[in-house]
């Protein structure tokens, strides 16, 4: 499996994968994938801004234009560097939340495999601990979902009314490489029960 440059920080650090975490029963680890997509953006922003700075000095454009494009340029890189600092301290927070550190020292680190989805897709999934879905009672639950592009569709059988879930929120992910959505199971597990 590829793993990008914070993936591989990331299991370096907390000695779980990204797909480990999000199945994780605590809050904190189930904020992982999408936290890490976070600092992955802000990194190629500010990369890409540094990259464009680079390339204007090399060639020369700082001399040929007036002095503010060069202190432009270098505000434009300040602005992205406060939003990878951001992202960097909201992960950061995430590896040392007590919740997350007490239930990796106690548990051991469970095998996971993706299942991958389409849209229009109806499966089984297990809604993951995020804060939100604690809220609403139904974090852990196994439910019935159909993957819509940009969202996930709750049965209707199972919930009154319409509920529809962002993927990240229902445990719906974006394989980086293949460019596919997948969904996690713990390996080996034969069956998931609905509560």
């Amino acid at each position: 499996m590829y793993l990008d440059l914070v993936e591989r920080w990331i299991v370096r650090t907390t000695g779980r994968t990204l797909d480990q975490h999000a199945a994780d029963p605590v809050p904190a680890a189930a904020a992982f994938p999408a936290s890490a997509d976070q600092l992955r953006l802000a990194r190629e922003v500010l990369l890409t801004a540094v990259d464009e700075l680079r390339t204007l000095l090399i060639n020369g454009d700082d001399l040929n234009s007036s002095p503010t494009v060069l202190a432009g340029r270098l505000d434009e890189i300040s602005g992205h560097v406060s939003d990878y600092h951001g992202a960097r301290i909201h992960l950061d927070r995430l590896i040392t939340d007590p919740d997350r550190t007490g239930h990796v020292a106690t548990n051991p680190v469970q095998p996971v495999r993706r299942r991958y989805v389409n849209p229009g897709d109806t499966v089984l999934i297990v809604l993951p601990h995020h804060d939100y879905l604690r809220k609403q009672k139904i974090a852990g639950r196994a439910v019935r979902a159909q993957i819509n592009t940009a969202d996930v569709e709750l049965d209707p059988a199972e919930f009154p009314g319409p509920v529809r879930l962002a993927h990240g929120i229902a445990g719906i992910y974006r394989d980086r490489v293949e460019d596919r959505l997948y969904h996690l199971r713990a390996s080996g597990e034969r069956r998931i029960s609905r509560r």
